[in-house]
């Protein structure tokens, strides 16, 4: 990853990227070698190598109008490319970067691959990894092409506000806390998409100001994400080392034995869903005044689009925070699912002292933004040549200290008051005492949402009871919901079966005959000097 980031050649760059890809999957493979396992890391390498194959084919494509892959020579050609072969660049290396990203719908590998790693890879993919591919879209969007097709911005924003939107609902129907985050990974890359894409369209309407400001939410989220979601998974890796799960459903209570680890992750759940005085707020309220910003323009079309983002970014807010609700609340609120959760111990010294050295990050920025925005300002401005540093970046610097004091005296007086109530025990429905059964599971706290969005989801639901002849007495009841995702049934599926048809169409050349063999390679050799042939 640091290859990636420090390269100067595309040469240099691929190397490192196509590193990057095999170490991450030799480091998920760390903790076991099953079926499973080997099937989610070779789909894994399958989408890496598509990706990087359009990332080598959009770096290819600058040989014939620059001397050489050195990133100041493709900076100086890019001004006299054709501009469909501009166009051309810019696909691919979205296409190519978004697979490393994981926008839907090329983020198959992204739910798949988290869980199985263990929590540190996990941290350091979904963290770090991840966005070296939107740096290196940065690089091609921004630095090469100087903001792409007047169309381009569009392209990206519809990409992140269905990323967002489908990652976090996906993510709210899981009970796999790994598997959940994941998701949500997928929902952060929309976000920070959708301030990408924001800026592009502000650039294509000669807004340097407005696009700088927008440039500047999608960098601060993408940091911001790496230090939150990092903490996430070294949380989840916490709790898995205390109850050796991180199945929901086999949680809860886990704030009484484990305070520091509940502390810290209630930091990064806060810092995610976007509260005021975390690091998740200043990004998200960044993006969201670059789309009010919008009717600023005199496009019509974007005059409409950019405001339509605030409600998307909203909807994916709102869905975010039922989320780490429920994961915060069914995991470490209420009483023990399991007797090892009922048992779990705090997390040792090592892992509490990382997890608080993040969890401190993710306050000091979203108490101190200043000291990350400035420099971000600064990078803006050589990226969007003319924009200066944006208004909004400066007040709201300004501002947030004053609002920390304020909440942190309210905070403080509010303590003072509860300190003096009496506290009596919670009311248990008239029974002895309360019970993890009288709490909400997490399918049942997003079974609404699940509702609401059944169209998304496209459940897959089979009940069962018995015997069957008495239907009001039941011996039993089994239930069983599938969530399908029709993009994998739409998209991959239909390419895969067209591939092993193929496949099994060409068997019929391997005829083991070793005369009809040396006959394809001398057809193949006629056919080389005809096309030589011909070209000459």
């Amino acid at each position: 990853m640091i290859v990636v980031v420090t390269a100067s050649t595309g040469f240099a760059f691929l190397v490192g990227w196509e590193l990057m890809t095999l170490v991450s999957a030799g480091l998920i493979l760390m903790e076991g070698d099953s079926t499973e396992r080997r099937h989610n890391v070779f789909i894994y390498l399958m989408m890496m190598h598509a990706g990087a194959a359009a990332v080598v084919a959009s770096f290819f494509l600058f040989l014939p109008y620059s001397h050489s892959l050195d990133f100041a020579s493709i900076r100086t050609a890019s001004a006299s490319m054709p501009a469909g072969i501009r166009t051309l660049i810019f696909l691919l290396a979205f296409v190519g970067f978004g697979t490393k990203a994981g926008i839907i719908p090329l983020h198959l590998w992204l739910p798949r691959a988290h869980p199985i790693a263990p929590s540190p890879v996990s941290a350091l993919m979904s963290g770090v990894m991840l966005k070296t591919a939107v740096y290196g879209f940065v690089r091609f969007a921004f630095d090469f092409l100087g903001g792409g097709p007047s169309w381009s911005g569009y392209v990206v924003l519809l990409a992140g506000a269905v990323s967002g939107l489908l990652g976090v609902l996906y993510a709210i129907a899981e009970h796999d806390l790994k598997r959940l985050l994941a998701y949500h990974s997928v929902e952060n890359i929309g976000i920070i998409y959708l301030g990408l894409g924001t800026s592009l369209v502000f650039l294509a309407h000669q807004a340097p100001v407005l696009a700088a400001l927008a440039l500047i939410a999608a960098l601060l989220h993408t940091f911001n994400h790496a230090l939150f979601k990092s903490l996430l998974f070294l949380g989840a890796g916490a709790i898995s080392n205390a109850t050796h799960t991180v199945d929901l459903e086999e949680l809860g209570g886990l704030q009484r034995r484990m305070p520091v680890t509940g502390a810290t992750f209630l930091i990064a759940c806060c810092s995610i869903v976007g509260l005021p005085l975390f690091n998740g707020f200043i990004s998200e309220w960044l993006t969201f005044r670059s789309f009010l910003a919008g009717s600023l323009l005199t496009n019509t079309k974007a005059q409409i689009v950019l405001p339509l983002m605030v409600g998307v970014l909203a909807l994916i807010g709102g869905l975010a925070a039922a989320c780490f609700v429920k994961v915060f609340g069914v995991a470490f609120l209420g009483r023990p699912h399991s007797k090892e959760a009922e048992h779990a111990e705090e997390a040792p010294l090592a892992m509490r002292a990382g997890m608080g050295l993040l969890a401190a990050a993710c306050l000091w920025i979203g108490i101190l933004p200043g000291f990350f925005l400035r420099p971000l300002a600064s990078l803006a401005q050589v990226l969007v040549p003319g924009a200066g540093v944006p208004e909004e970046t400066l007040s709201i610097a300004r501002i947030i200290p004053w609002v920390a004091v304020f909440v942190l005296g309210v905070g403080g007086a509010a303590a003072l008051l509860k300190h003096r109530r009496k506290m009596v025990r919670t009311w248990a429905c008239g029974l002895p005492e309360l019970s993890s059964r009288m709490q909400y599971t997490s399918t049942a706290f997003s079974k609404p949402i699940r509702f609401v969005f059944s169209t998304v989801y496209k459940p897959d639901r089979k009940v069962e009871s018995l015997p069957a002849d008495q239907p009001y007495f039941p011996a039993t009841i089994s239930y069983r919901s599938v969530r399908t995702t029709s993009y994998e049934k739409a998209l991959y599926r239909p390419f895969v079966d067209l591939i092993l048809s193929a496949a099994h169409q060409l068997r019929r050349m391997q005829t083991g005959n070793i005369q009809v063999y040396l006959l394809y390679i001398f057809l193949t050799l006629v056919s080389l000097l005809m096309f030589l042939r011909f070209q000459g």
